[in-house]
């Protein structure tokens, strides 16, 4: 691995400072992350956040705390020459950059260690898995193979890499999707990704209806979208008094010894509705692809009874499946989702899925205040299963699925119901009997289905919002070939149905924006590897940067408004050399006379002087001028009068007319200058 990818320097056998094994690092490591991510839920909400912010030493322990993590994680950014300035971002703009900065660093390291163990990716081999076995090497990288259960798994979005070290020899598990055909090309709905047209639900029939089927456009924040199909039902959903109180637990299966029935075929689906329909509860979970695909595409969906486990095959049966509404959205059927934020969007888009009576288990952990509210916590919390988690980011398009993936997906699904009882029965425990909190919980997955699909959008000034997360001060050529690029991959990406990431990363987007090479070499240089569709279209990038290029160069200065609340980046131009700019003027008027009469001049300094000099009682005086221009007097009992006592009043207030009219002059030779040159 390179140093950027967190490697140590020295001998590859080289222990770490205080450890023995790799393992005792990685050990200790995890054990940090779950306490921290026990106390970071500990933490108040809500209510109870506005009422401890109240205390000062709160508030101050929780902005020292803040501040330490905002400069641990820029130095890991600064570092690894990854991500953007933090500072002074909103919530949603931090997140996106840990996560793009995420992606970047586990892509070298998949790299690096690709390249370690001598495996190179072949263009041009079939999309199906493919084992290798060879010798291990002596040593790998540092002591983690002394164990002779270690297991190594790199996942990147085109491969997913399995090495699990035996005693004579290393397995090699490749699951390459590559060049795998895409399915959209047998899809029989066609795909629009036009961002003018609002994605409308293809449902055609509304099961368990309270309200006849009635889809509309509506005016929303966004623009206008379709109406959700079931929005009266879930504002009127009510959950039964039986799943208010507590229930029986029943342990399941062992996987080896519960059957896995995979529906690949129309034919299959009235004996699956039928048998649904028999269940209570049903749990569920679906594999999505997103690198080929635009606005994404559903591949595979798990559902699992107290009995059998059901993989269902969303490319083959993608128009088929709106029939499962009958069990969707069946208001006596208890769904059970883990965090189906994106699920449920998912169901919507792809399959005319609908859900009525969900309960979210990460809401329901939430609730209960725990210190992991990962599926794999929850599994391991009330099932003591630890699951594999090597095929997370495994390319779910591939068919037939390899056995390693089945198993995978079966295992989200498998102990979910068994989760959900333990879970609503804690949640009625906690509140002593009462069912304020599993209301609690159950309102918030209903919400969360009324959630609809919107599709990405865009408008001329979208290039901003990324150009402000990046830590890159363009100039304006740099930002009009910023503006110019993004709107080319965005045409190209809605077009070729591929993602942002597929046609052109953020980063070589970036790199080339900075750069701007004269040449068409230099455009291939900054990207590497350098995408399929940079290569076939490099002609058109090029005239954008030559026209970029041809524009006349104007330095901005960038002025950062630290009132607002994120960061708002202002580019203006000062003219330094103006007589008119005053660095120290915060009212940016173009008002400048020095000659002007003001109310403390030499003389009145004087006056104001010597009475401040006799010791006097301050009440016995009257002001020197008046706003209204009254003439008075100084009356002083116990100090002569002064020869300067016409000159007071004399004296007189300018009004912001007045004013005006003496600056008139000087503002019609400004104008006539300017407008001669």
């Amino acid at each position: 691995m390179t140093e950027k990818s967190g490697s140590r320097s020295g001998p590859p056998d080289e222990p770490i400072p205080g450890y023995k094994t790799i393992a005792d690092f990685t050990k200790d490591g995890y054990k940090f992350l779950m306490e921290g991510t026990k106390y970071a839920n500990q933490l108040p909400t809500g209510r109870d956040r506005n009422f401890y912010s109240a205390f000062d030493s709160f508030t101050k322990i929780l902005n020292e705390e803040s501040q330490r993590l905002m400069d641990g994680m820029t130095s890991v950014l600064k570092k690894n020459e990854v991500g953007a300035n933090m500072r002074n971002q909103h919530i949603d703009k931090k997140n996106e950059i840990l996560i793009d900065a995420n992606d970047i660093i586990l892509e070298r390291v998949a790299n690096n260690i690709d390249e370690m163990n001598g495996i190179k990716k072949t263009v041009g081999s079939e999309p199906v898995s493919q084992t290798v076995s060879i010798q291990p090497p002596v040593r790998i990288n540092g002591s983690w193979n002394k164990n002779s259960n270690a297991h190594l798994s790199v996942s990147s979005s085109s491969t997913t890499v399995v090495v699990s070290r035996q005693t004579k020899e290393m397995t090699i598990r490749l699951l390459a999707a590559e060049n795998i055909v895409k399915p959209q090309k047998f899809f029989t709905d066609e795909i629009n990704n036009c961002h003018d047209d609002p994605w409308e639900p293809k449902i055609k029939d509304k099961p368990n209806s309270l309200k006849p089927l009635a889809i509309f456009l509506e005016e929303t924040d966004v623009g206008r979208e379709y109406s959700h199909p079931y929005e009266y039902e879930l504002d009127r959903y009510t959950p039964s008094d039986e799943l208010l109180t507590k229930i029986q637990l029943n342990k399941p299966k062992l996987i080896k010894d519960t059957p896995l029935i995979e529906i690949n075929e129309s034919s299959q689906l009235p004996d699956l509705l039928e048998e649904l329909r028999r269940h209570k509860i049903i749990a569920v979970d679906l594999e999505h692809h997103s690198y080929r695909s635009f606005m994404g595409i559903t591949c595979l969906m798990q559902i699992s009874t107290q009995n059998t486990d059901y993989l269902i095959d969303t490319l083959a049966l993608r128009n088929d499946l709106w029939i499962l509404n009958e069990v969707f959205t069946k208001p006596d059927i208890v769904k059970v989702f883990h965090g189906a934020q994106s699920d449920i969007v998912w169901l919507q888009r792809d399959l005319s899925l609908y859900v009525v009576n969900m309960f979210d288990t990460y809401f329901a952990a939430k609730q209960l205040a725990y210190s992991g509210l990962s599926l794999a916590f929850l599994m391991n919390r009330f099932c003591n299963f630890i699951p594999n988690k090597q095929f997370q980011l495994a390319d779910w398009r591939m068919r037939p699925l390899p056995v390693e993936l089945k198993n995978y997906a079966r295992e989200d699904t498998h102990y979910l119901i068994y989760i959900y009882q333990n879970m609503r029965n804690e949640l009625i425990d906690r509140a002593h009997g009462e069912t304020n909190l599993l209301k609690a919980v159950i309102d918030n997955s209903t919400n969360l289905c009324k959630k609809r699909y919107f599709k990405p959008t865009w408008h001329e000034n979208i290039h901003l919002e990324f150009y402000n997360r990046c830590s890159r001060n363009f100039d304006n050529r740099q930002l009009f070939a910023l503006k110019e690029i993004y709107k080319w991959r965005d045409q190209i990406a809605r077009v070729e149905d591929e993602s942002f990431s597929y046609v052109l990363p953020n980063n070589m987007l970036l790199e080339i924006a900075e750069r701007l090479p004269k040449e068409m070499q230099g455009i291939l240089a900054c990207c590497s590897p350098v995408p399929p569709l940079v290569r076939v279209n490099l002609l058109e990038i090029h005239k954008i940067i030559l026209k970029a290029l041809e524009k006349p160069f104007e330095q901005p200065i960038l002025k950062e408004n630290n009132r607002a609340r994120g960061s708002t980046t202002i580019i203006t131009k000062i003219n330094m050399d103006s007589p008119l700019h005053c660095p120290h003027d915060m009212t940016r008027n173009e008002e400048y006379r020095d000659d002007l009469p003001t109310l403390i001049t030499a003389t009145t300094q004087q006056i104001i002087q010597g009475i401040l000099s006799t010791k006097l009682d301050i009440e016995q005086y009257e002001s020197t001028c008046s706003v209204f221009n009254v003439k008075t007097n100084i009356k002083c009992v116990n100090s002569p009068e002064r020869k300067d006592q016409k000159l007071t009043n004399n004296l007189k207030f300018l009004g912001p007319f007045e004013r005006y009219q003496l600056v008139r002059p000087f503002i019609k030779v400004k104008e006539k200058f300017i407008h001669n040159s």
